[in-house]
């Protein structure tokens, strides 16, 4: 039987964060699911929103503040799901550049992947009275903790479970200010990644969005109740997570991998309102056209039995 030919673009270059995707390919999930899942890496992670947006591919991953955002500049995007539940993020250094606290990045270099980081970095310093002289914002991309070890930066923004990992792992100890206290959010959930989909894909390939969440809630299952052989199975696939750091970050991440891929509600209010008060929108902006959970499964799908730990 021939299979669905499908294109999924990452939201980064291929990392243990990825790992359900992962699982789910090695496995066999998406074949038996009537897939050819055809994988892609960005080379600008700015560009997913877009890409997607333009319907180029058939589903993306990207976080929810860039989804929110994507909706509000007219790109008809949309989250069928969640792949990984709001990682701590927050702005990451070395200790020995003694950013303690936010009014410290006076007179540093301030490192950030797309625009929005700025945003966030200027709004932050707007409300705690710091003046945009006083710092120096830098786009440095995917390469955040590369930028840090190469003195082109202070600190950058990203996530604790895989820019701060790499970063301790290379360079020492690290600190990290995050951004849900300091903006007074209560959760890191804009940073949440999505699995996000254009209108015309949800309209004319629902099968396809079913076929592909089922069999990555079954990666997802595999690797929560099963860390260690997930692990081994991804390292096979994508021989560049072997590693002590990579283990590292697969392990750091495993709290954060959502089991049942579900968009939630709370989030996306908290998120909505964070975004506007970024002006991203004005509030005009229909929040239930942003994500649905109609694609998942209402009983998630899974032949992996639980694990019973013996004591």
């Amino acid at each position: 039987m021939s299979k669905a030919f499908t294109t999924l673009m990452l939201n980064w270059y291929a990392n243990p964060y990825h790992a359900p995707i992962f699982v789910a390919q090695a496995l066999g999930f998406y074949k038996e699911a009537g897939l050819h899942l055809a994988i892609i890496q960005p080379t600008d992670p700015s560009d997913v929103t877009k890409i997607v947006g333009q319907n180029s591919v058939d589903i993306g991953l990207k976080a929810m503040i860039h989804t929110i955002a994507g909706r509000a500049r007219g790109y008809p995007i949309c989250s069928i799901g969640t792949l990984l539940d709001e990682p701590p993020t927050g702005l990451i250094s070395l200790k020995r550049a003694e950013i303690n606290d936010f009014a410290d990045i006076r007179g540093k270099r301030l490192g950030y992947i797309g625009e929005f980081g700025k945003q966030i970095i200027d709004n932050l310093a707007k409300y705690a009275n710091i003046e945009p002289s006083a710092y120096e914002t830098v786009r440095v991309g995917m390469y955040m903790v590369d930028a840090i070890c190469e003195g082109r930066i202070d600190a950058g923004i990203g996530f604790s479970n895989f820019h701060q990992v790499e970063l301790e792992s290379r360079a020492g100890t690290t600190s990290i200010l995050r951004i849900d206290q300091l903006a007074g959010l209560g959760c890191c959930c804009f940073c949440s990644i999505q699995i996000i989909a254009h209108e015309k894909t949800l309209e004319n390939k629902p099968e396809i969005l079913q076929a592909f969440l089922s069999a990555t809630e079954r990666g997802a299952s595999y690797v929560t109740q099963y860390p260690q052989d997930a692990y081994t199975i991804i390292c096979e696939l994508q021989p560049q997570f072997k590693s002590e750091t990579g283990q590292k970050i697969f392990t750091h991440t495993l709290p954060f991998f959502s089991r049942s891929l579900l968009n939630v509600e709370r989030d996306w209010n908290k998120v909505y309102q964070y975004t506007q008060h970024l002006g991203l929108h004005h509030g005009e902006l229909a929040l239930d056209k942003c994500y649905t959970n109609d694609f998942i499964a209402q009983m998630p799908y899974s032949e992996i039995k639980p694990v019973v730990c013996c004591v």
